[in-house]
């Protein structure tokens, strides 16, 4: 039982993490948006982030590769064997993605829709799609990844 309230301890401290590197993933966005996007943001293939001068785009890509350094890294940390470390960073990934849209929604009132087509990721190129497929994708993703390693624990 002791395993198990360190699990469901692990699993909130890496929610919180997620949560706390979506608000920082969010204001960097925001302020992207204001600066190259004033009158609006609407994405409708690569070449709108074409806005963006090379330098930026540069930085941006390497931010996002330090973002998942960042998530493998407390996945990692969190447990001891390599399949809870990779359900780890799955769990927190998805948080992250999720909290994300949630505070994109609460300081800007975006996404309109669940529709609305949105630039997942720029690495290894620019990912794009409707916001709704990371919001499932990932609740999916993140709410499995704690059962089973919650699963895995109590098996122990």
């Amino acid at each position: 039982m002791k395993l198990q309230k360190t699990t469901i301890k692990t699993l909130m401290v890496l929610f919180i993490y997620g949560m706390a590197m979506a608000l920082v993933e969010t204001a960097v966005v925001v302020y992207l948006r204001d600066l190259y996007y004033p009158h609006g943001f609407l994405i409708h293939g690569a070449n709108d982030l074409a806005i963006f001068p090379k330098q930026i785009l540069r930085v941006e890509l390497w931010r996002e590769a330090a973002t998942i350094v960042m998530l493998a890294t407390v996945g990692y940390l969190a447990f001891n064997d390599t399949k809870n470390r990779f359900l780890a960073f799955v769990f927190t990934f998805s948080v992250w993605d999720l909290g994300y849209y949630l505070f994109l929604f609460i300081f800007l009132a975006w996404p309109a829709s669940l529709s609305t087509l949105d630039v997942y990721f720029l690495i290894p190129m620019a990912w794009i799609g409707p916001v709704w497929f990371p919001l499932i994708l990932f609740s999916i993703l993140g709410f499995g990844s704690a059962f089973w390693i919650i699963r895995r624990t109590m098996l122990k």
